[in-house]
């Protein structure tokens, strides 16, 4: 149990690292890439909350790297048409290179995390981890 979760900690060290690394001519802090990639593959959770409480990142930070983001062009933000306290942060235009270069940057990190892992084992891991992913979701409510 103990070396599952000390390589769960490696392996979001390392697919930060690879994404950051691939995404470094834009100069981008590891926070802004993180509030990237969040939103890039959590669709429908796009606020800044969201990021906080998903990525345990606190929320000061979050607004300051998704306040940069919008500075730069990067990120739109939208009021919420039920409740305008909420709002909805959008990747622009400008931002679909660097959303580009992050999801080939995921899709090598993964393909080679998965190097000589069958496609059966493959299936596998992924109904454990959509189990687990029900299980952490019924701990967190």
């Amino acid at each position: 149990m103990e070396s599952f979760l000390v390589n769960s900690v490696k392996m979001d060290k390392l697919y930060l690292k690879t994404c950051h690394d691939a995404v470094s001519d834009y100069h981008l802090t590891r926070n802004e890439v993180i509030c990237l990639l969040f939103l890039q593959n959590n669709k429908p959770f796009d606020s800044a909350k969201d990021i906080a409480l998903y990525r345990k990142i606190s929320k000061g930070l979050v607004a300051k790297s998704v306040e940069s983001l919008i500075k730069s062009g990067y990120l739109t933000v939208v009021k919420d048409t039920l409740d305008s306290r909420i709002l909805h942060l959008h990747t622009t235009k400008e931002c679909e290179p660097i959303l580009i270069k992050l999801a080939k940057a995921r899709t090598e990190f993964y393909n080679r995390l998965m190097a000589g892992i069958s496609d059966e084992d493959r299936l596998m891991l992924d109904k454990i981890s959509q189990r687990m992913t029900t299980n952490l979701e019924g701990m967190i409510s």
